[in-house]
């Protein structure tokens, strides 16, 4: 039996742990585009789950941000900068009390 919950690693909620990530840090889709040098239609696929990023975008998103692999593709917040830890945390609590 499992003691804890299987993530969900489904292409919407790895966007929207791009998207809440980059909100975390003030960065605005066009800007992330550009910082991460990619058109904001790409980025966008991303955030939307129409794609998955691959190992190179998600190396270059957590120069730009600190969000580690483990976080947007699994969820596991372990390793994040404790700033970031606590906006997400903060965000995740607020979405369960509503």
């Amino acid at each position: 039996m499992f003691s804890h919950m299987v993530p969900d690693t489904s292409k919407a909620a790895i966007g929207a742990r791009l998207a809440a990530v980059r909100r975390a840090r003030a960065i605005s889709s066009g800007a992330m585009a550009t910082a991460m040098k990619m058109t904001p239609q790409r980025w966008s696929n991303y955030e939307q789950g129409r794609n998955v990023p691959p190992p190179e975008v998600l190396s270059k998103f957590w120069q730009i941000t600190g969000a580690t692999a483990d976080y947007v593709l699994f969820g596991r917040m372990d390793g994040l900068p404790n700033e970031l830890y606590e906006v997400l945390l903060k965000k995740t609590d607020l979405e369960q009390s509503a």
